[in-house]
């Protein structure tokens, strides 16, 4: 195997991952643009739901005391903490909605662009040397 040929079989597989790259930054938008459009608000990741409507917004049930302490009437929260871990939760929820958004946005262009600019440095390269032999 002479070094032409050496060549070219690297600039054909190169060429090849750029396409994959391609069709991987092709999916990726897809799916922004349709989670940036089908839905009210974009979805949480990995298909979570909203439960910041339960008691405890979305936290994991807290233990039962007699007393917490020596202020307090019970170890159950009030209304007033009630509503706070809600606006906290719903605070978090659209943080997490937003990093996702600009995540998928990221992984979009950055798979794209690296694909096309690979495919277009590599596959006139490998053309280039295919016409040569």
């Amino acid at each position: 195997m002479n070094g032409r040929t050496i060549a070219l079989i690297y600039f054909y597989l190169i060429s090849a991952a750029a396409l994959a790259l391609i069709v991987v930054g092709i999916f990726n938008s897809v799916n922004f643009v349709i989670n940036s459009t089908q839905y009210d608000k974009y979805p949480l990741r990995y298909g979570a739901v909203s439960n910041c409507e339960s008691p405890y917004g979305g936290s994991y049930a807290k233990p039962y005391l007699e007393k917490l302490a020596p202020d307090t009437e019970s170890a159950t929260p009030g209304a007033e903490q009630l509503e706070k871990d809600k606006q906290l939760c719903l605070k978090n929820e659209e943080a997490d909605r937003k990093q996702h958004k600009i995540e998928d946005l990221k992984s979009f262009l950055t798979f794209s662009l690296v694909g096309v600019i690979l495919f277009a440095i590599h596959f006139p390269q490998a053309r280039k040397q295919s016409k040569e032999n």
